[in-house]
């Protein structure tokens, strides 16, 4: 069961911890910020300085007032943050050529200018077009020539950013230069195992663009047409999970996840997701179990990391 979406009163500090914790994972940010605000309020006055205190508790009023001022900007910096950085610096010179790319570099340098570039009609053609191609990522062919681990980068910069098949082509050319091992694990556990057709994979973009410009109901809509056009396309279901599970459709959340595992039990992000919602729901024996099996198909993952990171602050907080 998730917490509740009005923040409980008369809870230990240990109590709210964990609401926290389950908050963050849903990200809900004002009873994040609620429960932040209580928790401060009830540490020891020695804790921290009178003024630090009162920084801390406006700035939580703060964020508890503008729910608005969402994850938009990690959205965007967390799935293009290389083509971000690429493009503000050494992609500099070559995007500074023709006008169009200049501006487009222009734009990618700070985080809002780059929202404003994804919220344009024609998002994924600009980056199909032209900005991809100037910072080595072609969405149309994988370059020839590259070593093993400029494939590997390669694949996992398509894959934040929504392109399946040119990161499936990648992992090909890497498993054949050098990076076999990895690209054949990454392979099995992050690519979905049918082809994915382009206008699938275009509409996984757009969908993407809308998510991240906060237009979740547009972007919802086009994972949904996915999910009945294209049910191979394993990228779709951890994306529509999240947004239940932000909703408080745990069920429905769930439903998708096993889908998915079902027809790909080897697919890392779908048992990432899983251990998300088990999170929120605080069945962390559950969350265990599906690390566990995250370690299994890819010890390296970074969910891996980050999931074994969230159980170290559960125990080491003796939140249990």
């Amino acid at each position: 069961m998730l917490p509740p979406k009005v923040v409980p009163g008369e809870k230990s500090v240990v109590e709210y911890q964990r609401l926290l914790i389950r908050y963050q994972s849903l990200t809900w940010l004002a009873q994040m910020s609620q429960v932040s605000k209580i928790i401060l309020q009830m540490s020891p006055e020695d804790a921290m300085s009178e003024s630090d205190r009162r920084k801390m508790l406006a700035l939580m009023t703060a964020v508890q007032a503008s729910v608005f001022v969402t994850d938009t900007i990690t959205g965007v910096q967390d799935t293009a943050a290389d083509v971000v950085k690429f493009a503000a610096s050494e992609g500099g010179k070559l995007l500074d050529k023709n006008e169009l790319t200049k501006k487009a570099k222009d734009k990618a340098a700070s985080a809002f200018g780059f929202v404003s570039q994804l919220a344009n009609d024609a998002v994924h053609k600009v980056l199909e077009d032209v900005v991809l191609p100037h910072v080595g990522l072609p969405v149309h062919y994988v370059p020839e020539g590259g070593t093993g681990e400029q494939y590997l980068t390669m694949a996992l910069r398509f894959e934040k950013i929504g392109y399946v098949e040119p990161m499936r082509a990648a992992l090909n050319k890497a498993t054949s230069a050098g990076s076999g091992d990895r690209a054949r694990v990454l392979l099995a556990t992050r690519v979905c195992r049918t082809v994915v057709r382009p206008e699938s994979m275009s509409k996984f973009v757009d969908a993407l663009k809308f998510i991240y410009t906060k237009k979740e109901s547009q972007g919802k809509e086009l994972l949904l047409e996915l999910l009945r056009d294209e049910p191979g396309f394993d990228w779709i279901y951890p994306r529509l999970a999240f947004m239940e599970l932000v909703s408080g459709n745990e069920e429905r959340a769930r439903d998708l996840l096993a889908r998915v595992l079902r027809q790909n039990p080897d697919f890392l992000p779908g048992w990432s997701m899983l251990a998300t919602v088990e999170l929120a729901a605080w069945q962390i024996e559950k969350m265990e179990k599906h690390l566990e099996r995250m370690v299994k198909l890819d010890p390296l993952a970074e969910e891996v990391a980050k999931t074994n990171q969230m159980l170290s602050l559960i125990n080491q907080g003796g939140l249990r």
